[in-house]
């Protein structure tokens, strides 16, 4: 049986199944749920009318779809428009940032580059690390995929473009990588930079080359693993 044709169903939401429930309860339980490329594709197959909203996936979405689109497609970065491309909240935190943000912005071949919708900005605690950064920018995703939840549901129109524009370098994961990566003689103050910034998670950690061996930061695995802000 086809979806009821209500503006949640004419939504497609690619996104993990970790973040489906919040996303739902701000958009519409009818949203359709995209993991991959292969279901996006098909779900568009199927409503080819619908709009096609990004949050927290890893899917890179070829210039052919997003060309084949009725309109735009939408990402919420969970970054400012200033802070690029992968992980922007260690690089945030590595530079010294005071300030963070969200942003929603339009879907195009480049990497967070698209006309941007909107932005949503807040002071970073000083006592953040990244654990601290990434839920309190979570909650920051959801209460502008909130505010925007009326103009996504209407795929009559475009969203409004916002005067904001993108800025600074895309960060990539051949950077956090060589974050990761400590030198040799590196300082007290260094290694506190890095730590703070970079964290400990299921498939990352500081590590340092030594005597030929390499080294690996081992040291808060009773931690809850958090992805995107949210315990998982």
């Amino acid at each position: 049986m086809a979806p009821p044709d209500t503006p949640a169903s004419r939504l497609i939401l690619l996104t993990d199944n970790a973040f489906s429930a919040d996303l739902t309860a701000r958009l519409g339980a009818g949203c359709l749920i995209a993991t991959t490329l292969a279901a996006l594709q098909a779900a568009l197959a199927q409503n080819p009318e619908s709009r096609v909203v990004a949050f927290g996936s890893g899917v890179i979405v070829p210039p052919r779809v997003l060309g084949a689109l009725k309109g735009p497609a939408y990402n919420f970065h969970p970054g400012p428009p200033e802070v690029r491309g992968l992980f922007p909240s260690v690089f945030a935190l590595y530079d010294g940032a005071s300030n963070f943000g969200v942003t929603c912005h339009e879907m195009n071949e480049g990497i967070d580059s698209g006309p941007i919708v909107a932005v949503e900005r807040f002071a970073i605690p000083k006592n953040a690390d990244r654990e601290m950064l990434d839920r309190l920018t979570y909650q920051a995703l959801l209460a502008l995929v909130e505010k925007l939840s009326a103009a996504l549901r209407d795929v009559s129109k475009p969203l409004a473009h916002a005067k904001d524009r993108w800025s600074g370098p895309v960060r990539t994961r051949t950077d956090f990588n060589t974050l990761c990566e400590l030198p040799a003689n590196v300082d007290a103050a260094e290694f506190q930079k890095r730590y703070r910034a970079v964290g400990e998670g299921p498939h990352h950690a500081l590590s340092i080359k030594l005597y030929g061996q390499r080294f690996r930061l081992d040291n808060r695995r009773e931690a809850p693993v958090v992805r995107g802000g949210k315990e998982i």
